[in-house]
């Protein structure tokens, strides 16, 4: 029987069903190993026909290749609209029968906000990249996250949803000036921010703001909201921490006049609707029950090659299987898939994300000749730009051990779901105190104030975006997710707007399913000025915890440690363990005389038909602080343009090539 509790997912017998083992890491993910075996999602007849080794499977509209905040949106505005559009997502539904029977407990990964970590570590809702930072091997391995014979753990979102079904769940608007840089770059109006600013209104359910407040939406299919202020009654040492050093009045970061470049500081939006995350899964469904002869989810398929007739894109050639990826925890090269084609009467969009929507275009012969040539790859068009410019944050935290544990998270026992009193809270939104029903520290991210702020008064836009959090977070690790609860305080500092666009994603050889080679060449471009904001940041951060409201229930800082003080300290600090998980910009849009172009303003790949990119891989320059929001708005600015370019061209499904 389903409680009777819209916002609970679970059955009245949730106890029964959550398996504690699954909880530990170690025994989960021996567990799984163990358990995990090929699969195959079922795929609509009117896409698939039968499951056979058939290489041909049929023909729709539009096919999307990822179910992320890149080509969510866009599908699910396609099918919408009476066009049949297949989606192609590598990953799995992690609330899905197939995910359930490996393991009982992937949707509460997936739905539990304070789970963030460990979703973005679970075997069924992740893939690990590994990345480099720098050329030079010995800066590299200074990096106390490094790897040896792999490099720095990145990771992505690898099921039905894409990075939003892992992510940290910060919804913020980026500036305005990122969307009119791109309008003057092309002479492409249409991007001013005056008129991207629909595209937010469009896809936001605002729970947090007032009626009919300026620049937001309220019914649209992302629930944004704010953590239960009942946190600081019942907390108030967790107030404490977090408003230390605030000297300004709030501001509401998503409001118009932030994102003109306000500083202050805010408390953090998330794409959360009252306890459980939100993101592309959900709408994708909705949109697949109302038009269910439209939308085509086929999970469990991994895109290996775009299908061309010349210079036309006509198609995706994909294999089906689980776990066919070598960034896939359980990936085994012996593994033989089924391959299968799949043909678009009218276009195919590429939403496959940062490193693999480029590594998927030069397989399919598109990007700079000479690396193409390398591998025996047929050009197709040469463009140089495809997996150049790859750009970043740089990030680095403070953290701070604590007195003693926070009161809201000291009964937590995240490895004990049966008797976690936290857990039970966040199910039934009863918890001892509170004047109202509470969901508890579960059903937030961890994540409480923040400041946006500018490292030098001279710039134009702030550039510095810190957060406080409830954990002991020092960046992107093997086992991070097992950081504690409420023992410790972290300062994230993220400096946006950086100038280092030197980074590569290059192909390492022809097999889809190896992972490229990916190197961010940190600092390369701008990077003393960079530098010294992020020792900026730091110092502020550290001037929060020096307050005497904060001090109070401070024990010692643990990073960067009492005995890195110095500029120049903290400097090669700052270079030996920064960190980013915003990658963006390797298929930039960009005006007809830049020979880097990818893309013109309309997603289209420059020197080939009926192809498009619409994913993060688009932008010139890394938007705003946080993307998700970012790369919704042009997933449904993509699908407008799409749409009205579709009234202009007939289905020419007779010029399709299908052997």
């Amino acid at each position: 029987m389903k409680s009777k509790d819209t916002n609970n997912r679970f059955p009245d017998d949730w106890d029964v069903k959550i398996n504690r083992r699954s909880f530990n890491r170690g025994l989960f993910v021996a567990g799984l190993t163990a358990a995990v075996g090929p699969f195959f999602s079922t795929v609509d007849a009117a896409v698939s026909g039968r499951h056979s080794r058939h290489k041909r499977l049929g023909v729709v509209d539009y096919i999307v290749v990822g179910s992320g905040p890149g080509g969510g949106p866009v599908a699910a505005r396609l099918a919408k609209a009476g066009y049949t559009v297949a989606v192609l997502e590598a990953g799995i539904d992690p609330e899905g029968k197939k995910a359930l029977s490996i393991d009982p407990n992937t949707e509460l990964f997936y739905q539990v906000p304070a789970f963030a970590a460990a979703a973005a570590e679970h075997p069924l809702l992740s893939w690990d990249f590994y990345v480099k930072h720098y050329s030079d091997a010995v800066q590299q391995a200074r990096d106390s996250k490094f790897v040896p014979n792999k490099g720095i753990l990145y990771p992505r979102g690898s099921a039905l949803g894409g990075s939003a079904a892992h992510d940290a769940m910060l919804f913020i608007y980026p500036h305005d000036q990122d969307w009119d840089d791109i309008a003057e770059m092309t002479g492409d109006e249409s991007w001013r921010a005056s008129r991207m600013r629909r595209y937010f209104e469009r896809l936001e359910k605002c729970e947090y703001c007032q009626p009919l407040a300026p620049g937001h939406g309220f019914r649209g299919y992302i629930n944004a909201s704010l953590f239960d202020e009942q946190v600081y009654e019942l907390a108030p040492e967790i107030q404490d921490l977090a408003e230390a050093g605030q000297e300004n009045t709030p501001i509401e970061t998503n409001d118009p006049i932030v994102a003109q470049g306000a500083t202050g500081s805010f408390k953090t939006p998330m794409h959360i609707a009252t306890k459980v995350r939100v993101s592309l899964r959900e709408h994708l469904l909705d949109i697949r029950r109302k038009h269910r002869n439209k939308l085509f989810l086929i999970t469990g398929a991994l895109a290996t090659k775009v299908l061309m007739r010349g210079k036309r894109a006509i198609g995706i050639e994909f294999m089906r299987g689980s776990s066919l990826y070598e960034a896939d925890k359980f990936y085994d090269p012996n593994v033989q898939p089924s391959t299968f084609k799949l043909y678009a009467r009218r276009e195919v969009i590429l939403s496959a994300g940062v490193f693999n929507t480029p590594q998927l275009l030069k397989l399919s012969g598109i990007g700079p000749a000479a690396e193409l040539k390398a591998f025996g790859i047929k050009v197709v068009t040469d463009l140089p730009g495809v997996g150049q410019n790859l750009q970043d944050r740089y990030e680095i935290s403070v953290v701070a051990e604590l007195k003693k544990a926070l009161n809201l998270y000291k009964e937590c026992l995240p490895t004990d779901p049966l008797i976690d009193p936290c857990l039970r809270a966040w199910l039934t939104g009863q918890w001892p105190g509170a004047a109202s029903p509470f969901y508890g520290p579960y059903a937030n991210n961890a994540a409480y104030n923040g400041r946006i702020v500018k490292s030098n008064p001279r710039r134009n836009l702030p550039d510095l975006f810190l957060v406080g959090q409830a954990t002991a977070f020092n960046g992107f690790v093997p086992d991070f997710s097992l950081m504690p609860f409420g023992t410790a305080w972290t300062w994230l500092v993220l400096k946006a707007r950086t100038n280092n666009t030197a980074g590569i994603v290059t192909l390492k050889s022809t097999n889809p399913r190896e992972m490229p080679e990916i190197n961010f060449n940190y600092f390369q471009e701008g990077g003393e000025e960079d530098l010294q904001a992020v020792v900026k940041g730091v110092k502020l951060a550290r001037s929060f915890l020096n307050e005497p409201q904060a001090e109070q229930h401070v024990a010692q800082e643990l990073y960067p440690g009492s005995d890195i003080q110095t500029d120049e300290e903290l400097s090669q600090y700052i270079r030996d363990e920064a960190w980013g998980h915003h990658a963006a910009c390797t298929a930039k849009i960009g005006s007809d005389n830049d020979p880097a172009a990818v893309l013109d303003s309309r997603f289209r790949v420059r020197g080939v038909k009926r192809l498009r990119v619409v994913d993060a891989c688009v932008f010139p320059r890394v938007p705003g602080y946080f993307p998700v929001a970012a790369v919704m708005m042009i997933s449904e600015k993509a699908a407008d343009v799409i749409l009205k370019d579709a009234k202009r061209a007939p289905r020419r499904a007779h010029e399709l090539e299908m052997s």
